[in-house]
């Protein structure tokens, strides 16, 4: 038996995929964010210490 778990994170994998391939803006994005958040936070920490 297959588990249900697997196949539907190939399909979201799948999604994702298709998704970055027809939108290069879609993935910069997210990463921008994540960059962005990851920066924010780092520099709230370094004004802490």
């Amino acid at each position: 038996m297959q588990m249900i778990g697997s196949s539907h994170f190939q399909n979201d994998t799948q999604e994702f995929i298709r998704k970055s391939l027809s939108s290069p803006f879609y993935v910069v994005g997210r990463f921008f964010l994540l960059f962005s958040h990851w920066l924010k936070t780092l520099f709230v920490w370094s004004s802490f210490c």
